[in-house]
């Protein structure tokens, strides 16, 4: 319910929007101002296409770039131009602040908190260069006695995973 309200509102925000810069501007020019924000939505969507995909792909390739945060910059430029589509000020003023780096940045740390790719943590930053690419650990071994048998191995009689007839 908590998504649910804002879109709900939104329409509604959107024409005080209207009215607002209707009265302060005149019809017209709050008209234009509106078919330029689409203008520029298309543009943008005809610039970013595939271009985001391409850069991370050579970024892969030489090792220059970290692809995602390519990927993320062409991501947020796309859902920019979306916005800039929808019809309305307040649309365009978020799509305006997408655009600025110190968001995307603060948006993409936050993201990489919850993103894991097979287990592992994504990095929002390359890793370090250099140093020791050599990790001196000791270990234990933490098998369970008779591991080595294939009964051990095997889940519980009462399990869902256990293999049929065994």
């Amino acid at each position: 319910m908590r998504f649910l309200l804002p879109l709900l509102l939104l329409p509604l925000l959107e024409i005080a929007g209207f009215a607002w810069v209707g009265s302060q501007l005149g019809a017209i020019t709050t008209v234009l101002l509106v078919v330029l924000s689409g203008v520029i939505g298309v543009l943008l969507l005809q610039r970013t296409g595939l271009e985001s995909v391409r850069r991370a792909q050579v970024g892969l390739r030489t090792g220059e770039t970290e692809p995602m945060r390519q990927m993320f910059g062409g991501l947020c430029t796309a859902f920019s131009a979306i916005l800039f589509l929808i019809p309305g000020f307040i649309t365009d003023i978020l799509a305006l602040i997408l655009f600025l780096p110190p968001v995307r940045n603060a948006l993409l740390a936050r993201m990489t908190i919850f993103m894991q790719v097979n287990g592992q943590t994504v990095r929002s930053r390359p890793a370090p260069r250099g140093g020791n690419s050599v990790i001196d650990v000791e270990y234990e071994d933490v098998s369970r006695p008779g591991s080595g048998d294939q009964a051990g191995d095997l889940p519980p009689p009462d399990s869902k995973w256990r293999p049929p007839g065994a």
